[in-house]
């Protein structure tokens, strides 16, 4: 899929699954037939009617229908400037499930802005970003209403969200966090912060008790160590996914926080995969 606008919308059979990926935009999904397996950053959540899901820049996954079973999915994609506001703050921050099992009345509601979408889709018209935008914020509205208590995703932890005193840099946190695998810099946070570089600095040790670059540098490794442990690509292509320019600096800080390289921490995933023990990397 590519988002070649602001939004794209598909309609899709899955009779096979599909293999391990991410996007640089948002993705949003509902089951409407059929059974399987979403594998979201390593961790399989069951799909069936009355599934939705929620998928940012900073999630990796793979679909799986289950056997004699086609998944139909109705899905969405957009970009961030679709989501912003107080939506897009009570969407992402903290470890709230973004991803729900719909109600029937739930489901047929959701269903229809979906048929909305597809509509405005089909040719051009008048005002159609803001019908897509309409449709795609109650679908969103209901994932909000109805999802369970709990982490089943990569968002900003909780208590670091709730412990934060300065609403700028919280901001800064949650686009760190969907960005993180691209290109950033302390300016370009503090710049989403709405503050001097040096004072956002101050305030954002102050409030995650690291530095701006330790922080950006962790969520990098830690999404690498996911990735490498949930597929078999290739320690390189991993490397740049995870948002290192080097594989020279990938592996040195890999080293430092998991004590093994990562082709040695993939490799002993595989092992346990197998149940021939634990990782211990």
């Amino acid at each position: 899929m590519q988002l070649n606008r602001s939004f794209n919308f598909f309609v899709q059979r899955l009779k096979k699954p599909s293999p391990l990926h991410w996007h640089e935009f948002y993705e949003m999904c509902v089951i409407t037939e059929g059974t399987g397996t979403n594998v979201v950053n390593g961790v399989a959540h069951p799909l069936e009617r009355g599934s939705l899901f929620l998928l940012t820049p900073a999630d990796f996954h793979e679909v799986y229908p289950d056997p004699n079973s086609v998944l139909q999915v109705y899905n969405v994609i957009f970009s961030e400037e679709m989501l912003v506001g107080e939506l897009r703050e009570l969407l992402l921050y903290g470890n709230a499930s973004r991803m729900i099992r719909l109600d029937q009345e739930a489901l047929l509601r959701v269903e229809q802005e979906y048929l909305v979408i597809d509509r405005e889709m089909r040719e051009p018209k008048t005002a159609q970003r803001l019908m897509v935008k309409g449709a795609l914020e109650r679908i969103l509205i209901e994932l909000l209403r109805q999802r369970e208590i709990g982490s089943v995703d990569r968002g900003l932890p909780g208590d670091e969200a709730a412990a934060s005193s300065h609403d700028a840099v919280a901001s800064a946190l949650l686009f760190i966090h969907h960005h993180f695998r691209e290109p950033l810099s302390l300016q370009d946070a503090a710049r989403e912060a709405n503050l001097a570089p040096g004072y956002f600095s101050t305030c954002f040790r102050q409030t995650t008790g690291i530095t701006f670059q330790h922080y950006l540098q962790n969520l990098r490794i830690e999404f690498g160590a996911a990735l490498l442990l949930a597929s078999e690509r290739p320690v390189t292509e991993i490397c740049f996914a995870s948002g290192f320019r080097t594989l020279t600096h990938f592996e040195r800080v890999f080293r430092s926080k998991y004590g093994c390289s990562p082709r040695q921490y993939q490799q002993q995933g595989r092992w346990n995969a197998k149940g021939q023990g634990p990782h211990q990397p």
